[in-house]
Formats: structure tokens, C-alpha cells, sequence
């Protein structure tokens, strides 16, 4: 039965390429050591039972033949020699040829487990002793039974000879006589060998059937994982638009299946996003280091001095434009292989600080004041992070400011978490770049741009379970609003 890979192996293979273990194989080791204790101890109950059913109708056959011979022996001395016919006749039930009552035990309680016995009757016999131990008449008497001094003390009950051989009765008779009749216990012996004999030999046959009909219909229950292993064969292939068919699965695997299925859209989607970002920054890389290459071929040292001082000026700003991105590219990176359970509670008062130092560099040459904010939130997050995060607002902030203008930024907290909002009074965004305001590559600078920072930015805050949103300023221009999470 095929298996699906497990981590650190291939298809089929366990951790470092030793073999699976098999589930049908655990399945059939565990399901025929509980079906055997089971099936034992349910046979030993049922064993127990019948031969205790037997061992009673026996007792009761005894007594009752045990009390006609008191009754014929105090009033009818001189029919025992012809009792057996007269005590079956009074005391015990016609039965059909060839059954007695420990026949028909055997087959009401027994149906299908035992075997119909060689001697269907049950043989009896019986004596009467006087006081002084001699025999007065007997019934089937077996060889060598003769007086013993003990049955005096045993009046009234039942026992088992010494030998194990017979089971015994006595009571006393109505002229100072003893009487005692007993049952062979031969067959009674051989019906439980019978019974042992068959429970065992239809336990053999009966067991590997269960186990196997039991392996069958998991081999049927698992099925759909064959598919499941299959359907990751030929995505790991290169299929990667398969999917598994819930329309024909069963109940219990259509919520895996389903769940999948999900998984394998995510990871699609992942995939092609991976080769839309690998093919966008390929096209951001290409085109400065085209213009370098044009420039080192335009580059002539017959040329003017100021002409070549130029064209390395230009040259060295297309450098910084490609370090630039190859930043942000390791911030986006590094954002992405964020471990939540890691971030540590931070003051965001001195890494806004920090930003704003970066910043005011860029916003001085335009005349640009940014105002800091009075005092910090607390959150959780990475300083480092954070501090891209806010350089990278205040830099578009100040992009998209006229001359002389303001830049404020704010801070607060509330029941559902804490905001900073950058607040720019420029022209705002353009209804036509709302859809792609976050969007990789995608820049609505006036002066261009690599367009990455406000998707970093964004990403970076989704790591720290937050949020950038853009919100319209009042009277014009554009507020960015990053949301954290509370803090316990």
C-alpha cells in the first residue's frame, strides 16, 4: 500500500532512508492479539458455564433417581430388581429415542460448539447396604463398588468417589438400610474434551478468517491514500495543478482531502508569487545595471573631465540605487523568517527617534518638518525591523510633501492595540494606485522609486500580527496608520 513521504525521506521512506513502518501490519498484529484474548476468555466463560449447566442436571438426575429409590425401597422392596423402568416412568420425562436429560442439556446449551456424544444416556446405578454394611440389592452396581464406612457420615449430600471416577449420593432408607446411587463420570469427562476440542480447532479456523476479512476492509478503508501518495507523486513531478478528488471520496476523507487541497492552492500561489518577485526584482536589477554598462562603454579617456566626472556621478547613483534595493530585498527577507514567539516588548519612542534622524537629512533639503510624537507606545517586535518600517513612511512622507510642508506623527493606544500614523498634507494617493498602494514594484512617487518599501513595510508589521493601512488626511495629503497588537 502506498505511503506518503515523511520529512527527512523520500516516498515510502522513514527518516533517514530506513523503511516505514506498515500500519497494516501493525493493524493485523494488534487486531489478532485483542480477537484472541477476546475470543479465549469469551470461549472460557461459555466452557465454564456449560459444564457447570452439565455438572447441575446431572446433580438433579441424581437426586431425583436417589429419592424413587427411598420411595421404592419403603414401599415396594421387591421392585427394584425392575426399578429402572418404574423410576423412569414416575419421576423423569419421556424423551424421544435416543436422548436423556444430559443429552438435552448438551444440545440446548451447547448447539454448535459440541459434537453429539458416543453414549447418550447417561447410565445409572444404585445400592442398598444394611447398618452392618451388607448389600441388599443393587441396580447396575459397577465392579468392585462395595461398602464404605464414610457413606454414613455423607447422608443427604452429594460427592465425588475417591478414584474421581463416579459421582455419588446417599441418603437412608426406611429399614434402617443405607442407599446410594451415583453417575460414571466418564462422559461427562469426555463432553468437556469435546468441548475443549472444539473450541480450539474452530477458534484455528475461525481466527485467521476474522483477521483476514478484518485486513481486507482496511486495505479498502485506506485506499484513498494510494491516491493521496499518487496525486503528491506527480506534484512533486512537476503536476503541480493536480489535486485530490473529493467528489468520490468518503465522508471521513473529504475534510482531508479538502484540507489538502487548500494547502496545495497556498503553496501554488506562493510558487507563482515567488516567480513574479524573483521576475520583478530581476527587471528593478537589470535596469541600472544596464544603464552602468552604458555608461562604461560610453566612458572615453580622450573625453572631457567634467564629461567623465558626470558619468561617474551617474554611475555611482545607479550603485546606490541597486544597494538600496539589495537592503530592502534582506529587510523583506528577514521579515519573512520572523519567529513571533521571539519578538521582546520595545518602546517605540527612540526607534521612531532613530527614524526620524535618518530621515530629516532627506526632509532638511526640502524644507520638510517632521514632528516627533510627545511620548512611545510599549509593543513587541524587532527594533531593527520597526525602525525600517518607520524610516520607510517618514521617506514617502517626505516624497510626497510640497516644499516647506509637515509631517506629523502620532501615537496611542486603546482596547484593541496601539497605532503610530504618519501624517503627510502632500496630494495624497490617486484613486487610480488605492488597488496597488501595497503591492511590490509598484511606486506612485512623482520622482519614481523601486516601489518595495510600503509592501516591506507591511509585511514587516504582518509579522509582528499587525497592520499598515493608508487612511485619506483631512484637507488633503495621505496618513499611514501602522497597528500592533495589545500588550499584556
Amino acid at each position: 500500500m502506498a505511503e506518503l513521504p515523511r520529512a527527512g525521506g523520500g516516498l515510502g521512506k522513514g527518516p533517514a532512508g530506513t523503511a516505514p513502518h506498515s500500519l497494516l501490519w501493525r493493524f493485523a498484529i494488534w487486531f489478532s492479539l485483542l480477537f484472541l484474548i477476546g475470543s479465549i476468555g469469551l470461549r472460557y466463560l461459555h466452557y465454564r458455564a456449560a459444564v457447570s449447566l452439565l455438572s447441575r442436571d446431572l446433580d438433579v438426575q441424581l437426586w431425583s433417581r436417589l429419592a424413587t429409590l427411598k420411595a421404592q425401597e419403603r414401599f415396594e422392596p421387591d421392585s427394584l430388581d425392575d426399578s429402572r423402568h418404574r423410576i423412569e416412568g414416575m419421576f423423569l420425562p419421556d424423551l424421544p429415542p435416543g436422548y436423556d436429560r444430559g443429552d438435552t442439556i448438551l444440545w440446548w446449551v451447547l448447539p454448535t460448539l459440541m459434537p453429539r456424544p458416543g453414549h447418550p444416556d447417561f447410565p445409572w446405578f444404585a445400592g442398598v447396604w444394611s447398618a452392618d454394611g451388607v448389600l441388599i440389592d443393587s441396580i447396575d452396581l459397577p465392579p468392585g463398588m462395595a461398602w464404605e464406612a464414610g457413606w454414613s457420615s455423607r447422608l443427604d449430600s452429594l460427592w465425588d468417589s475417591p478414584d474421581g471416577r463416579h459421582r455419588l449420593a446417599a441418603t437412608a432408607g426406611s429399614h434402617d438400610t443405607l442407599i446410594v446411587a451415583g453417575v460414571p463420570l466418564e462422559q461427562l469427562d469426555a463432553a468437556k474434551r469435546d468441548a475443549i476440542d472444539f473450541h480450539v480447532k474452530t477458534l484455528a479456523l475461525w481466527g485467521p478468517l476474522v483477521v483476514g476479512i478484518a485486513c481486507l476492509a482496511l486495505v479498502r478503508a485506506l485506499a484513498p491514500l494510494s491516491r493521496i501518495a499518487e496525486t503528491a507523486r506527480r506534484i512533486r513531478a512537476g503536476s503541480f495543478e493536480r489535486r485530490l478528488d473529493v467528489a468520490h471520496a468518503d465522508a471521513e476523507f473529504v475534510e482531508v482531502a479538502g484540507t489538502i487541497n487548500d494547502m496545495l492552492d497556498r503553496l501554488e500561489s506562493i510558487r507563482q508569487s515567488q516567480s513574479r518577485f524573483n521576475a520583478d526584482v530581476a527587471h528593478q536589477l537589470m535596469n541600472p545595471v544596464h544603464s552602468i554598462l552604458l555608461e562604461v562603454d560610453a566612458a572615453d579617456p580622450t573625453r572631457p573631465a567634467e564629461v567623465l566626472s558626470a558619468a561617474l556621478g551617474r554611475t555611482g547613483a545607479l550603485a546606490r540605487r541597486i544597494e538600496a534595493i539589495c537592503e530592502v530585498l534582506l529587510a523583506y527577507s528577514r521579515s519573512a523568517a520572523l519567529d513571533p514567539s521571539r519578538l521582546e516588548r520595545i518602546d517605540l519612542e527612540p526607534i521612531i527617534a532613530a527614524a526620524v534622524d535618518r530621515a530629516s537629512p532627506l526632509a532638511g533639503e526640502r524644507g520638510i518638518t517632521i514632528v516627533s510624537p510627545a511620548g512611545g507606545v510599549v509593543v513587541r517586535g524587532d527594533a531593527a525591523l520597526l525602525e525600517e518600517v518607520f524610516v520607510n513612511l517618514l521617506v514617502n512622507a517626505v516624497e510626497h510633501s510640497p516644499s516647506s510642508g509637515r509631517i506629523e506623527i502620532e501615537c496611542g493606544c486603546d482596547s484593541a492595540g496601539c497605532r503610530v500614523a504618519v501624517v503627510d498634507h502632500g496630494a495624497g494617493v490617486a484613486a487610480d494606485d488605492l488597488p496597488k498602494l501595497f503591492e511590490r514594484f509598484h511606486s506612485g512617487k512623482p520622482s519614481g522609486g523601486h516601489g518595495i518599501g510600503l509592501a516591506l513595510s507591511q509585511r514587516i508589521l504582518h509579522s509582528h500580527g499587525g497592520d499598515l493601512v493608508h487612511e485619506p488626511t483631512a484637507g488633503g495629503g495621505a496618513t499611514f496608520v501602522a497597528r500592533f497588537p495589545a500588550v499584556a
